[in-house]
């Protein structure tokens, strides 16, 4: 070998090595891209963003039991584990015609669609899978099945003692914690199959006596079918008597302002009550100085029950929200606990947490990084009939005159009596003149 091409080689080779190092770099990469699992337009079921997590992340995870693969595995959660084989164990009696073998293969059918409904690709294999969603689906049709008749075993530890079924219900309407409802159903189905002829309820009826305490379902629900799971199915049974034309595009520059709180509503004359037993959560309406808003009961899960359905609305229905929107706009009524007394004693809200500063605590801090569309608001009508009412002088005065002088009978049967006073005090003065003119 001759020393030039000793030396030739010899400077090729640190450019060879890059060169060769790049390649392998790039197809490890273009393997990669090939092992993405397609995105699917079945997406429904979140992790709660960082951002809205920081404000209250014990509101979006679940307190004794684990629904769908999101928090399957959880150490603290395994306790209940126990509760739910036995759990199916009593579901397996229920249709004696159906072995555990027809439900398997019932959910390896539906798997492929079910993992779409994840916004993460589920780690679990194929089998671990289909033993997850039967476990915890079973668990949930079998709990939903003993509540409504109410008839248990002396021995069962959710409905005896202790009492841990309000706790599950309420982990049964967590974002991360979520079947697609279609699996549901489908195993329901599959077990009262037989059922149906004698008037057995259906599955979307159970829900709604279970989740919404309304033995029959809404008129809302035309189309259950379209039901993706059960913070979906809240949303739906809280969606306003009025939405929105999809098709219509509102313009951006119409501006409009947010109303001043309740007491400051209230001194200029504003007054305030519920609306009719039968009205969404969301039918608010300002009609002859007065304000409806539909009652709202706020317990220990309100909190969480209204952060997981703005986060899901964000998630999934950022350009048409309405829970987002409303509570949006409580939190700019609800500010002062001077607002949380008009409204309690107005029987708009109900307080069962004790304090009501709490109540003004929870609606001050649930839309922390809460993000909305300004031009798109639910409620931007609302707004500007409220601020109009507020800033006409007519409405001050008469607010006035109601507060100072005709708050209870004593003031008022006072201010009647200067009246009378000052009027035969005319008259008196009058027929003086008179008399004196003659």
């Amino acid at each position: 070998m001759s020393s030039s091409s000793f030396k030739k080689r010899k400077k090729r080779g640190p450019t060879w090595k890059v060169d060769n190092g790049i390649h392998q770099l790039a197809n490890s990469i273009r393997k990669r891209f090939e092992e993405l699992p397609p995105l699917s337009s079945k997406c429904c079921i979140y992790r709660v963003p960082r951002t809205l997590r920081s404000v209250n992340s014990c509101a979006y995870k679940p307190c004794i039991i684990s629904i769908g693969p999101l928090h399957h595995g959880t150490t603290r959660l395994q306790g209940m584990q126990e509760h739910k084989l036995r759990y199916v164990q009593d579901f397996l009696r229920r249709n004696e015609r159906r072995t555990l073998k027809d439900y398997l293969r019932a959910i390896k059918g539906w798997e492929k669609k079910a993992r779409e409904y994840y916004i993460e690709s589920v780690s679990l294999s194929s089998d671990e899978f289909v033993e997850m969603v039967f476990v915890d689906g079973c668990f949930v049709i079998e709990f939903f099945v003993n509540w409504h008749w109410e008839v248990l075993d002396e021995q069962d530890r959710i409905f005896g003692k202790p009492s841990l079924e309000h706790v599950i219900r309420r982990d049964f309407l967590l974002i991360e914690n979520q079947l697609p409802f279609f699996v549901l159903e489908g195993l329901y189905n599959l077990a009262f199959e037989n059922e149906f002829t004698k008037g057995f309820l259906s599955f979307v009826d159970l829900s709604s006596e279970v989740l919404l305490g309304e033995s029959e379902l809404p008129k809302k629900f035309k189309k259950p079918d379209r039901i993706l799971h059960f913070v979906d199915f809240m949303r739906t049974y809280f969606l306003p008597s009025n939405r929105r034309d999809l098709n219509y595009v509102p313009p951006r520059n119409v501006e409009w302002d947010f109303p001043q709180g309740v007491g400051d509503l209230h001194d200029a004359g504003v007054q305030f009550a519920t609306t009719t037993k039968h009205s969404s959560l969301l039918d608010i309406k300002f009609e002859n100085g007065i304000l409806y808003i539909p009652k709202l009961d706020v317990e220990d899960h309100t909190e969480a029950l209204l952060l997981n359905l703005s986060a899901f609305e964000q998630c999934h229905y950022n350009y048409d929200s309405y829970i987002v929107d409303y509570i949006l706009l409580m939190d700019v009524l609800i500010t002062t606990l001077k607002d949380v007394d008009i409204l309690i004693s107005s029987g708009i809200v109900s307080n069962s947490l004790g304090n009501n500063d709490d109540v003004a605590r929870l609606f001050n801090t649930i839309c922390r990084e809460t993000s909305y569309e300004a031009h798109k608001f639910y409620y931007s009508d609302l707004c500007r009939q409220l601020v109009a009412h507020s800033k006409a002088p007519w409405n001050k005065w008469k607010a006035t005159l109601r507060h100072d002088y005709f708050n209870n009978p004593w003031t008022i049967i006072s201010v009647f009596a200067a009246i009378v006073l000052l009027i035969l005090t005319v008259v008196q003065t009058a027929c003086c003149i008179f008399s004196l003119k003659r």
